[in-house]
């Protein structure tokens, strides 16, 4: 494969033509094969249906509010928005009742689960996070024949931590064999690709596919390199590490994507940006940036950033936030100006200045885009969200962090497809 002369890799023949570089591989649970017992198979799809209907409800009585501000305004909507939260709370609250009586089962199955994982850092975290899970279902249990104003806020809060931590107890419920360890090279052969890795990593000629945890905490990334023998020809390697680490070890070699995606071993749900959470949005912030921030806090990749600041960086294909922004300034500019007064001359002048700022910051967040697109990189599982119903033990949160690497030289962005 002979370097591309802008410096940019190019895309990967072994790409399938429906995946796209960049974007995050699905998480898969470990046993979609699995046959599990009746009471574990209906109560995995009752998980599933609450999630869903706490979305749907969520994302309706969402809807309903914005409406209600913008058609109605301040401070008539105050009411109407009470309104469609009482309701919203109450049909979540009918759907939670019908969980329940399956959390027992989903909490045992999760527990079995745990033990058969290998040792790694995020598997405190985990712990606390079933804790935390049946905390919720026990006080739920406990508040919902007293509908009290402080008993009707404890549940929901639970229903938000059962809503939230679906996907993580499905993953683990379904499991009932330890995970797959993944592949692994002769010792002789792993050194000879991982140098001829890293050297292809340094001539930005590799390209990159995708990027996960498996169990056990590695960052696992696909990789696409010329091969070895045969420059001519392409190659995926599986890579264990930070690709741009010296310290990275290659697990596997093959042909075609599909082979090694096919090696792979499942991943584990990504860990998340604030541990400790974020406070909702209020109303009196903007709503489409605060969807952005909200949508940067929940991300779990890389490409969510991306396209979190494509909204907010100008393209020139569209309006966004920047651009918007430097209308404002121009009209209040020109409102300045038209008050034909010394002080309104100077405050234009400032303004104009601003939006010449504004444009260089454009520019910048341009590049800051690019960067996040260039990368396929996920958040490490031990970032788990600290429990809500329960207090975490003084030592139960504490590791040391990663020793840091030794990175390359500067990357050359890939080539989007």
């Amino acid at each position: 494969m002979p370097p591309v002369p802008c410096g940019r890799c190019r895309p990967h023949p072994a790409l399938p033509p429906q995946h796209h570089a960049g974007d995050p591989a699905p998480i898969r649970p470990y046993g979609d094969s699995i046959s599990s017992p009746p009471a574990a198979e209906a109560a995995i799809g009752a998980l599933t249906t609450y999630a869903a209907r706490y979305s749907e409800l969520k994302s309706r009585a969402d809807k309903a509010a914005r409406q209600a501000r913008y058609g109605i305004g301040w401070p008539d909507h105050v009411a109407v928005e009470r309104k469609i939260e009482a309701e919203r709370y109450r049909e979540q609250t009918e759907a939670f009742a019908d969980l329940l009586p399956h959390t027992a089962v989903l909490i045992d199955r999760a527990r079995a689960a745990l033990r058969l994982q290998p040792p790694s850092r995020h598997l405190a975290g985990w712990d606390l996070l079933v804790d935390d899970l049946e905390a919720a279902a026990d006080l739920a249990r406990d508040r919902l024949p007293h509908q009290t104003s402080d008993g009707t806020a404890v549940l929901h809060q639970c229903q938000a931590t059962w809503a939230e931590r679906a996907t993580f107890l499905k993953d683990l419920a379904v499991q009932d064999t330890p995970p797959l360890p993944g592949p692994e090279l002769p010792a002789a052969e792993e050194e000879l690709w991982a140098a001829h890795a890293q050297d292809i990593r340094r001539r930005h000629m590799m390209y990159l596919y995708e990027s996960r945890y498996d169990a056990s905490g590695r960052q696992l990334t696909v990789v696409g390199v010329p091969h070895l023998d045969e420059p001519a020809k392409d190659c995926v390697l599986i890579v264990a590490g930070d690709v741009d680490s010296t310290t990275m070890r290659v697990l596997g070699r093959y042909d075609t994507y599909d082979q090694a995606l096919a090696a792979l071993p499942p991943p584990v749900q990504p860990g998340v940006l604030h541990p400790r959470g974020r406070f909702s949005k209020g109303a009196g912030t903007i709503p489409a940036l605060a969807d952005l921030i909200e949508g940067v806090v929940g991300a779990t990749h890389s490409q969510a950033v991306a396209e979190a600041i494509g909204h907010v960086a100008s393209d020139g294909t569209g309006p966004c936030h920047l651009s918007q922004l430097s209308d404002l300034l121009g009209e209040c500019a020109d409102f300045a100006l038209a008050t034909e007064t010394v002080a309104g001359r100077d405050l234009s002048v400032r303004l104009r200045g601003l939006i010449v700022q504004t444009d260089l910051l454009d520019r910048q967040l341009r590049q800051a885009l690019d960067a996040f697109e260039d990368t396929i990189a996920v958040l490490p599982p031990h970032r788990t969200p600290q429990p809500r119903h329960i207090k975490p033990p003084p030592t139960g949160r504490t590791t040391p962090p990663p020793a840091p690497a030794t990175a390359t030289p500067p990357r050359v962005p890939r080539r989007r497809l």
